[in-house]
């Protein structure tokens, strides 16, 4: 059966908390690069128009920053993130503006011209340091597989679209979370109604792979291209590549 969650704008489909779904292998689409870690032995075909960025930049005086945030500016996102390591950053590459132009004919003879931001989009993948927790957090630390997925809610201005889940690609479990809205830097928030901004959709995906804790965080101004870009395949190991999301989040009707 499948849930659908009404907000505004988005709603996510997805089957039940435990999504009764093991994505099927592929071969990788056209279009697409491959990339390899043999420490991790995991290798990823992405798409082809995202680039490769290094992954280091993100990391600022020891906070990490997410979709725009850094955990400079937020404790709770500092604390979430801070045992986080940046392992591949992937990112859209931007117009030198960043806005569209569009120039429409206006009242008495003028002319209108609208603006709308470029299509953005990144994909992150982050391995957590065991290493880094404390022997308390270690002790405790029963769900870090969906405290890392989740993460995507706990960023500041952003809300959760649907109840997190899992499902499986082959035998690997996965958790999912998604999440709408405005990434907001503290103090100083800014009114989404008046930033001119296009809201932002992410989502967190996160496994154990061979004692790896790994995390992908997708996210995009355009539904269409973070559906696209979450459909990026993965091998783990000797299996099969297979998308790393295979449903579709939607936009709703209000």
């Amino acid at each position: 059966m499948v849930f659908s969650v009404r907000t505004r704008q988005v709603i996510a489909l997805f089957f039940a908390t435990v999504l009764p779904l093991s994505v099927s292998a592929q071969t990788p689409a056209p279009n697409t690069t491959e990339w390899e870690n043999e420490a991790l032995k995991l290798r990823l075909f992405y798409p082809s128009d995202l680039v490769k960025s290094d992954a280091a930049e993100i990391v600022r005086d020891g906070h990490l920053t997410l979709f725009g945030i850094s955990g400079a500016s937020d404790s709770k996102l500092a604390e979430a993130t801070h045992c986080l390591r940046p392992v591949l950053l992937l990112e859209l590459p931007q117009s030198p503006s960043k806005l569209n132009a569009k120039v429409e004919p206006g009242f008495g003879g003028g002319t209108r011209v609208t603006t709308t931001p470029s299509v953005s989009a990144t994909i992150l993948l982050a391995e957590l340091d065991i290493n880094c927790l404390t022997p308390e957090q270690q002790t405790k630390a029963t769900n870090l597989l969906s405290d890392m997925a989740e993460i995507v809610t706990k960023v500041p201005g952003m809300k959760s679209l649907a109840q997190p889940a899992t499902y499986t690609i082959g035998w690997q479990k996965i958790h999912m979370a998604v999440a709408q809205g405005q990434p907001q830097a503290q103090p100083n928030p800014v009114d989404p109604q008046l930033s001119g901004q296009l809201p932002l959709y992410t989502m967190g995906l996160s496994t154990n792979w061979n004692s790896h804790l790994l995390v992908w965080y997708f996210s995009s101004n355009n539904i269409e291209t973070l559906n696209r870009i979450t459909k990026t395949t993965v091998r783990f190991g000797r299996d099969q590549a297979a998308p790393l999301y295979p449903l579709t989040i939607g936009n709703a009707t209000p």
